[in-house]
């Protein structure tokens, strides 16, 4: 019995487009989770709607799924926070009020990378279609 995995093109291109910045947004959170800036994320994300759209694909939806890898990493910054609010000896309701609140901005520092990167990967796709892709076969062939 074998098993296969098979991505689809448009993973395909957001990983292309996602691992870079990633790889940037790594170094930025190990290096100072205070300070992050999402390098490359908009440039990742175009071309990878640049790249699905010349096969046919949607640029958005590579560029979304290419903001998301890009962005997941910076979610290891919210680590310090989750182990520090709990422990704070303060009332039970102002620690809950804490880890919403923490809980807020894990869910910012991910819809900021997501969008930027689902507009990038719209201009990406746009790009594509103004240099002709996707292109449509002869007619009669």
């Amino acid at each position: 019995m074998s098993l296969q995995f098979e991505l689809s093109k448009t993973w395909q291109c957001a990983l292309i487009g996602g691992l870079v910045p990633a790889m940037f947004t790594v170094a930025q959170v190990l290096q100072s989770s205070s300070n992050i800036t999402f390098q490359g994320l908009f440039l990742g994300s175009a071309i990878a709607g640049y790249l699905v759209k010349r096969h046919g694909g949607t640029g958005t939806a590579a560029g979304l799924r290419a903001g998301l890898i890009g962005g997941l990493p910076a979610l290891w910054s919210l680590k310090g926070l989750l182990m520090t609010v709990p422990t704070v000896p303060n009332p039970l309701w102002f620690r809950a009020v804490g880890l919403i609140m923490t809980l807020v901005v894990g869910v910012w520092l991910l819809a900021l990378p997501v969008l930027v990167g689902a507009l990038a990967g719209r201009f990406g796709g746009w790009l594509a279609e103004r240099r002709g892709y996707p292109r449509l076969p002869a007619a009669g062939s």
